[in-house]
């Protein structure tokens, strides 16, 4: 590999390229390994993401110590942490680069010469670890750096290199054409097929297919729903409390190596609207979305129609589990929540609000309505009734709900209107998550029978969020 002059450049990238060669990345291609994009997310993961991960392998690094150029200790984590930030480099890179060169993740007795040429920085193939040219490079925490500096180069000054994004090359006797700066520098970093497929095996196995906030994964064959929040897989604990928030077609099914991709979080154990009880003090809570909220007194918990036979007793450590909220007292109104419609609304749907403590919550279209609340009723009062009510923001389809608008249904059929109708969405957070391409759309199991077709103003209500791509 080459040895440059090193410096930090911000690198911006054109979403059109990013579109062109994502799509590419469902089956192994020697031309395009892994988007820009992600090479250059450096916020990918935090100490304590790197921390789990390496804990979860078999390997010794997360108890590893090093040290850096001025002689400080460093831990392995610190390590990874630090050179991704500096360099603006994807941690997750890294971390599959020191797998690729030693086998440092799985690796449960490595030799100090792994850990001394951890990336395989400055080692051409047919060199010497012992080479006295090379020397200045050995060391865990000089190896990390080095790697993620150099890549940041290529990242920012690729065309002084052999390999370049846009260019055709005969690589172990196969034609390659190599579609983006990343891919360009990995082969400028490792110059043959194999290792670089490696590297995009590893990338895969480890850092897979991800599903958007919202999701519910399960694996063929299984009675067990996860429900993908925070970058986590929460289990949901029955079907009884799958049902009172959750959907059954929006369940995707995936394998287990692309389950096991997420760290386990906090099970969902609870129905919507349970009354837990604390063993230990005796308050009660109502949950209502992952939020807890205490209800201040036996009168108030009475007043809402509930029974002893309605507490479920848990102790702290779950109650600690739930976001804390506002408490519930005499004053709190709707506090399971209610439908309101102004009476004097033109339309049987105009005019309606999600009425939740004291919040109405605009539900501006007959679809939101009807994904958010079937059989639910709709109270008319007056305006002067729901004057009363903050206004908060507008109810949005469930997340998970897969959705694209009638082309037939335009208001204005413009090129980038009738483009943007053939586009799929997944909600999450309330926002349209766009898939990439039909690859991505099978790859990630979504089901084309469970997409919905709204009108513009239903899709119009989720602002637009990121690219679903297939890859984290």
């Amino acid at each position: 590999m080459k040895l440059n002059k090193l410096f930090i450049f911000t690198f911006c990238f054109s979403l059109t390229a990013l579109i062109a060669v994502t799509a590419q990345a469902a089956d192994f291609s020697a031309g395009y390994l892994i988007s820009d994009a992600e090479m250059n997310d450096y916020n990918a993961m935090d100490l304590s993401d790197i921390q789990r991960f390496l804990e979860k392998r078999n390997g010794t690094l997360e108890n590893y110590i090093t040290f850096d150029k001025e002689g400080n200790p460093k831990t392995a984590v610190q390590t990874f942490f630090e050179t991704s930030r500096n360099w603006q480099i994807n941690p997750k890179y890294l971390l599959v680069l020191v797998q690729k060169e030693q086998s440092l993740l799985d690796d449960t007795s490595p030799s100090q010469k792994q850990y001394d040429w951890a990336t395989g920085y400055g080692v051409c193939d047919s060199c010497s670890m012992d080479d006295p040219n090379i020397q200045r490079f050995k060391g865990f925490y000089r190896q990390v750096n080095s790697a993620a500096a150099q890549t940041r180069y290529y990242m920012d000054n690729i065309k002084e290199f052999s390999f370049q994004p846009g260019k055709t090359y005969n690589i172990d006797g196969q034609t390659v054409t190599i579609k983006n700066t990343a891919t360009a520098g990995l082969f400028n970093y490792t110059p043959h097929i194999h290792g670089n497929q490696l590297f995009w095996n590893l990338w895969n196995k480890y850092f897979g297919k991800s599903w958007p906030d919202g999701s519910l994964l399960q694996v063929e064959d299984s009675d067990q729903v996860y429900y993908i929040e925070n970058g986590v897989k929460r289990l949901i604990a029955s079907k009884a409390v799958f049902a009172s928030r959750f959907n059954n077609s929006n369940i995707l099914t995936v394998n287990q190596t692309d389950l096991d991709t997420y760290d386990d979080g906090a099970p969902i154990k609870y129905l919507n609207f349970s009354i837990l009880q604390s063993t230990t003090t005796g308050e009660m809570y109502m949950i209502i979305n992952d939020v807890k909220r205490r209800i201040v007194s036996n009168v108030v918990f009475k007043k809402l129609g509930f029974g002893d036979d309605d507490l479920v007793k848990v102790i702290d450590s779950e109650l600690q589990l739930y976001k804390d909220g506002p408490d519930i007292t005499e004053y709190t109104i709707y506090p399971t929540g209610t439908l309101l419609q102004d009476n004097k609304a033109k339309t049987a749907d105009a005019g309606v609000y999600y009425v939740i403590s004291g919040e109405k919550k605009p539900v501006l279209t007959k679809e939101i309505l009807v994904a958010n609340f079937p059989g639910m009723t709709v109270k008319k009062v007056s305006s002067v009734e729901l004057d009363k009510y903050m206004t908060g923001s507008n109810v949005t389809l469930p997340d998970g709900s897969l959705v694209k608008i009638d082309p037939k249904a335009l208001k204005v059929k413009t090129k980038e209107a009738l483009a943007a109708a053939s586009t799929v969405y997944v909600i999450s957070h309330g926002k349209r998550l766009p898939i990439i391409s039909g690859a991505v759309f099978k790859q990630m199991g979504y089901n084309s029978k469970s997409i919905k077709v709204v009108s513009e103003a239903t899709l119009n209500t989720h602002d637009l969020g990121p690219l679903i791509t297939g890859q984290q």
